[in-house]
């Protein structure tokens, strides 16, 4: 027997080896038999493939695509945060991502067939379904039946079979079961993954399933941590995105707050006018045209308020809108309402200026520019402790619309402007920095951009430039 040729054995037993001969024959038949399940894997005498101990050659795989569904949910969720991206429009993201790193994973990785079907595929189908629905889940499915099948080499029925089970159960729970607690979701991945090596490995068996016990007790102890372990990171990340996504909330909310006690007196006053014309109302010889004459006063205050209390609530209830063309001077002129009882309590004079003939016209959402507009003037505002001049311009530049609001307040320095809408970041003694942090993200979905320029005790000037849209 030279050193070249391998030392090998059958999958279940040891091979009393004899002479030269007989090693040749039976090499042949043992390598068919190990090629049903792990092709150009042959394991040799000592129990070890290609040279390595078996736990060494089933751990470096399970831990490699650990990473690689490490990775994709990390990116799935970073890319695509829920407050930024609608439901709908997440999941074409989740498709191209798995279809690149499937590329990478089936094209440039060593694959082990076993680990691919017992490990791989229901971790990822369980995350897939169970916490992102039917289209990242159906996805999933077919990535990993199709390359399960013809890439890697594995048999269709059993494939096929316990995947669906899988993806059945865990778009059943999404759909039906509350996402509940961190121990609640690791538990129900537990479940799904035992429900698909219950339907694999049976039917394996029945089309010829041959591989050590030992190998195969590891490599199904490893789906069972790992599942644990995807599923807390997973829970962990959706929840921090959820986190913040409240907070993005409640900064809207405590803008909300602010601007209903500024504008309080403004619906005090015609409430307070209508009292007293509906009072005079009830003197006696009032002629009929004066009883007319105040009645329609009383009636005028009444509207006001109501148009006040109607404006508000339309601006602080949640709305789902689609883009649409925004004249930026109807637009600008329509918050200024809503900040000058804010800047009147404040000692702020309001410079509204705009330096465009026509109209010009921006595409985006209309309350959330509004938002946007709200954000950066009440900050400006604010940073006026001592009172002062808010200025705001509108003007043509090119093919973009510019706005220009400007403070005289205390300003910032360099190293400050350049943390502006970093999260928990603010210059104010109370805040969270979130509101601007909001407006950002807000300007970037509009396809504008937002530049910030301030000197200490100068004040600040903040530049919105969004493309100019043109009207159908």
């Amino acid at each position: 027997m030279t050193e070249s040729e391998p030392r090998t054995r059958p999958l279940l037993f040891t091979l009393k080896l004899k002479n030269e001969g007989e090693v040749k024959e039976d090499l042949c038949r043992i390598n068919v038999v190990a090629c049903r399940f792990l092709p150009n894997k042959p394991f040799d005498l000592d129990g070890e493939r290609n040279g390595l101990p078996v736990i060494q050659t089933v751990l470096l795989p399970v831990l490699h695509g650990l990473l690689y569904i490490a990775a994709a949910c990390l990116i799935f969720i970073v890319i695509t945060p829920r407050f930024l991206f609608e439901h709908n429009r997440r999941k074409p993201f989740f498709v191209l991502i798995l279809a690149v790193l499937t590329y990478f994973y089936i094209g440039f990785e060593s694959i082990d067939p076993l680990v691919y079907a017992l490990h791989l595929t229901p971790i990822s189908l369980c995350l897939a379904a169970l916490y992102e629905g039917a289209i990242p889940g159906v996805a999933t499915w077919a990535a990993f039946v199709v390359c399960g099948i013809f890439a890697v080499g594995n048999d269709w029925l059993p494939t096929l079979a316990a995947s669906t089970l899988m993806l059945a159960g865990g778009l059943l729970l999404h759909y039906r079961v509350a996402e509940g607690s961190r121990g609640k979701m690791s538990l129900l991945s537990v479940l799904l993954a035992l429900a698909y090596l219950a339907a694999y490995i049976p039917l394996q068996l029945l089309v010829g399933f041959e591989t050590p016990v030992r190998q195969l007790l590891l490599v199904v102890a490893s789906t069972f941590v790992s599942s644990i372990i995807t599923s807390y990171v997973y829970f962990y990340v959706k929840h921090q995105e959820r986190f913040q996504k409240e907070l993005l909330l409640s900064e809207k909310y405590q803008l909300i707050g602010q601007l209903a006690a500024s504008i309080s007196h403004e619906i005090r006053n015609p409430l307070t006018t209508a009292r007293g014309f509906l009072q005079m109302m009830g003197k006696e010889g009032l002629s009929q045209e004066a009883f007319e004459r105040y009645r329609t006063y009383a009636f005028e205050g009444i509207d006001h308020a109501n148009g006040i209390i109607t404006d508000y609530l339309n601006f602080s209830k949640p709305t789902v809108e689609q883009p649409a063309l925004l004249n930026v001077r109807e637009e600008v002129e329509g918050v200024i309402p809503w900040l000058q009882p804010f800047s009147v309590l404040s000692n702020i004079t309001l410079d509204i200026h705009h330096l465009i003939d026509e109209p010009a016209w921006i595409r985006g959402e209309p309350k959330k520019f509004q938002q946007c507009l709200l954000n950066v003037m009440k900050n400006a505002i604010e940073s006026m402790k001592d009172g002062g001049i808010l200025s705001v311009h509108t003007r043509l530049e090119k093919s973009h619309v510019q706005i220009l609001i400007r403070d005289t307040g205390v300003g910032m320095s360099s190293a400050q402007v350049k943390r502006l809408g970093i999260p928990y970041f603010t210059t104010k003694d109370t805040g969270t920095g979130l509101g601007l942090m909001v407006v950002m993200s807000l300007v970037k979905e509009m396809d504008g951009k937002i530049l910030f320029r301030s000197k200490p005790d100068q004040g600040t000037i903040c530049e919105m430039h969004f493309p100019l849209a043109q009207p159908k």
